[in-house]
């Protein structure tokens, strides 16, 4: 999946110039189409990214989100869908976001994703603002994905959307196909109206002596499928109780996208199945949607889910 990504205001910026650098590659090729918008020369000139997908706007200007999406349009650059990076304590980067928002909503049909970050929910004291503003966000997009400022977020938005970009994503070293195969649209068709948030996992995979010697692996053990299926659950329960990038209320989710990735050898359908059916328990009636990401050889076992259509957090 390849996302025209723009980061606004410092922080907006700052999530876009990771993504420029350590985001998902297929066949060398970025997925993510990486640009900065940002008030000050300062912020701008600490950015590694190219000095072309760098704007410095004023806040005020009213042509500034028209000027600054005609200068990436006329890049030509393939992309599936656009994703708005930005603060919403920012003024600066709110006010832009809208902007560039409504802008985009009018030239293109395809889909525009609101990466919100927001703080932590027990440290913010004016929860009526909060809505406010996410309802203002909600109308300049087509969805609003939520990230609380806690510890590593960083590192969780970095993990999680290159996991989600490389769904649908063909590496044409490695030829080969998960177990059961989701596509881009498959992603859209999970985002929804209202909030998203993502939960994400992943461990390491201890492998037996036969299990790294490839042409032993037919004698392990049969308890080893069993043990590989436990393993998935767990990681599937960690991501879900542990790790959501936003406390929203997951209980409202009209969709959710179940993924996997690593080792195919690592991935067994009673993983899956097993996974969504403890999904179905936690979000009653929640339409479902489910695949996995082969990664030959991977020292982890990674999973996420997308939950989405959710009607409020849980402060």
């Amino acid at each position: 999946m390849r996302l025209l990504t723009i980061g606004i205001g410092k922080k907006g910026a700052s999530i876009s110039d990771m993504l420029h650098a350590k985001g998902a590659r297929v066949n060398k090729v970025n997925l993510f189409k990486t640009y900065a918008v940002c008030g000050e020369s300062s912020q701008l000139g600490s950015l590694k990214l190219p000095a072309d997908n760098r704007f410095l706007a004023w806040q005020d200007d009213p042509e500034a989100a028209r000027s600054i999406l005609t200068a990436i349009f006329s890049k030509h650059e393939f992309y599936e869908a656009f994703m708005i990076v930005s603060h919403i304590d920012d003024e600066y980067g709110f006010d832009l976001t809208v902007k560039i928002g409504e802008e985009l909503m009018s030239l293109s049909d395809d889909p525009v994703i609101n990466l919100l970050l927001i703080p932590p929910l027990d440290t913010i004291s004016d929860y009526h603002e909060l809505r406010k503003r996410l309802k203002i966000i909600s109308n300049s997009s087509k969805f609003v994905l939520l990230f609380e400022e806690k510890d590593g977020y960083q590192e969780m938005i970095l993990n999680s959307l290159n996991m989600l970009s490389l769904v649908g994503e063909i590496d044409l070293k490695k030829k080969i196909a998960g177990e059961v195969v989701v596509d881009t649209s498959d992603v859209f068709n999970s985002f929804m109206k209202g909030l998203s948030a993502i939960g994400y996992a992943e461990e390491p995979v201890n492998r037996s002596f036969l299990e790294r010697v490839s042409f032993l692996r037919r004698f392990a053990k049969k308890e080893d499928h069993a043990k590989k299926t436990e393993k998935m659950v767990n990681i599937m329960k960690k991501a879900i109780n542990d790790n959501l990038s936003a406390r929203c209320d997951i209980s409202s989710a009209k969709t959710a996208l179940l993924l996997f990735g690593g080792d195919p050898e690592d991935i067994t359908m009673d993983g899956m199945f097993t996974s969504l059916q403890m999904i179905d328990k936690v979000v009653s009636g929640v339409e479902l949607r489910y695949g996995d990401y082969p990664v030959p050889h991977s020292k982890y076992l990674k999973a996420m889910v997308l939950f989405s259509g959710m009607s409020g957090l849980k402060f």
